[in-house]
């Protein structure tokens, strides 16, 4: 909000009179303090109001913050403030994949979808971790918003919540594992690659089970 200047206010002059015995007769008039308080309007406000950051410009401008130093992996897991372990958990992966070489390659994406199978319990609830791809001209604030809103009506969002009805039987080198999912509040189906989507219930087992495939498949 702009800052206004505190309005002068025209105090009468005072005379001294020669039969005034006070020490100093301009105390009796009252100080600025004890004047009623101006009500300013708000709503006026001087030029033009700064548009609001979208995330990813406020995500810029953190990080330019940061100092030198900085540690990658002390963005892992920030939300669960719990320190990644990169040794830790590339041991996991080499247990699930059955192989030193973690990769994440066609073969071990295929590894990997064997074992999401039997581990996952469905349904599973899940959202996006961040934007979906097509998502992004608009979330970035190049796009029209009109035009983002009717556009979420037939595509998915990272927004959205869905239910993972099943696992697709194959696997692409660029995408990895594919899921068909229902949209919540449609019943839209939709097929998504997996490392995009997270749980919406962090208690559920498939929150962890999900968050390792997608640290993997981006990392690896």
């Amino acid at each position: 909000m702009p800052k206004f200047n505190k309005p002068k206010l025209n105090q009468p002059k005072v005379t001294k009179s020669k039969f005034d015995d006070r020490p100093n007769p301009s105390k009796s008039i009252p100080s600025e303090v004890e004047l009623p308080a101006v009500q300013l309007d708000e709503t006026i406000v001087a030029g033009r109001r700064p548009k609001p950051l979208n995330d990813f410009q406020r995500l810029l401008e953190e990080l330019s913050e940061l100092r030198s130093g900085f540690d990658p992996e002390m963005l892992a897991h920030l939300d669960k403030n719990i320190p990644f372990n990169t040794k830790h958990f590339e041991t996991k992966m080499s247990k699930i994949l059955g192989s030193k070489n973690i990769d994440s390659t066609q073969k071990n994406s295929v590894q990997y979808l064997k074992y999401i199978k039997e581990n996952i319990q469905l349904p599973c609830h899940v959202t996006g971790i961040e934007e979906f791809e097509w998502e992004e001209e608009y979330t970035m604030g190049f796009g029209s918003k009109k035009e983002y809103a009717r556009l979420k009506k037939t595509q998915p969002s990272y927004t959205d919540s869905f239910i993972i009805n099943r696992l697709h039987d194959f696997v692409l080198q660029e995408e990895g594992i594919f899921v068909e999912v229902q949209r919540v509040a449609d019943r839209q189906k939709f097929m998504l690659p997996l490392f995009e989507l997270e749980s919406v219930d962090e208690s559920s087992p498939n929150n962890q089970l999900l968050d390792d495939y997608a640290v993997w498949f981006i990392n690896y």
